[in-house]
């Protein structure tokens, strides 16, 4: 074997199996970084435990490696442009920034009727390991790490790659892949803990639907993950935040399943639709 042969071939390995690069890479990166914090936690090492936000960035960091491999620098133009698509029409700028909103709404009209009284907004600017560093400032983190860190490499490369075989199954199939990549989570974060072995499957039930809702903005939105990045962001934004806590999650989660539901159906009905109007024309 030549020396260049054996160079080639893990390049040629990737070309053909390129998500499964993306996300053995995504997967490397971020639970590399969740084993320190798993460690710090344990006590075994001490570790910055702001190292959570950076393992946000493994599906964005497998998708830069994997598109500049297999595609190049065209590749990588191609994905850039995808990442600030902008000229999307007004309905899904509504649907990527005002429906979160609207969710953050719903989070301070929740405490308002639990609690009596409004909530201290400035708790949006609570986030965990760093405290409260302000609102924009906890909006443009969530909007850099898991909006853009995450949606560059779930939606804007894996489902990208996939959604051909049928969006629907592509969005499930990364679900549950995205659910397992925050397993280190259920051994160092605290409210992830709490959750249980009986939380962690409802979580992967939870974020597939999260993935199907988040698929169908991206193809809607030809193919923008500004767009989705920025749903992303902003409803970790409002979700994560202690004004969101008990009563206000549940209510946001459920109100993101029924609207899942609520896109499945329409989709199952196009999609007889169409078979139907394919069987009367072949007649």
């Amino acid at each position: 074997m030549t020396a260049y042969a054996a160079q080639a071939r893990p390049h040629n390995l990737i070309s053909r199996y390129p998500v499964v690069a993306f996300f053995l890479i995504a997967y490397a990166f971020s639970w590399t970084i969740g084993a320190l914090l798993i460690a710090d936690h344990q006590g075994a090492l001490s570790a910055p435990q702001a190292l959570h936000y950076i393992s946000a960035f493994g599906p964005a960091l497998a998708a830069l490696i994997v598109t500049a491999l297999i595609g190049g620098r065209a590749g990588l133009v191609e994905l850039g442009r995808r990442v600030v698509r902008f000229n999307v029409g007004w309905r899904w700028w509504l649907i990527g920034v005002g429906t979160p909103l609207l969710l953050g709404i719903a989070a301070v009209l929740i405490y308002l009727m639990s609690n009596s009284a409004l909530p201290d907004l400035t708790l949006f600017g609570e986030v965990d390991y760093l405290g409260n560093i302000g609102a924009l400032a906890a909006l443009a983190l969530w909007i850099a790490t898991y909006g853009f860190g995450e949606e560059i490499g779930w939606r804007g490369f894996a489902f990208h790659r996939m959604e051909s075989g049928g969006w629907v199954r592509a969005a499930a199939i990364i679900g549950v892949l995205w659910g397992l990549w925050h397993l280190p989570y259920f051994f160092y974060k605290e409210n992830f803990i709490a959750l249980g072995v009986g939380g962690f499957v409802g979580y992967i039930v939870s974020i597939t639907m999260g993935s199907i809702l988040l698929s169908w903005i991206y193809r809607g939105s030809g193919h923008s993950i500004l767009i989705v990045a920025l749903w992303h962001g902003l409803f970790d934004f409002v979700s994560a935040s202690p004004i969101a806590e008990g009563t206000g999650s549940a209510i946001i989660s459920g109100a993101v399943i029924v609207w899942v539901i609520a896109i499945l159906r329409l989709t199952a009905r196009s999609a007889a639709e169409s078979r139907t109007q394919g069987d009367e024309s072949r007649r």
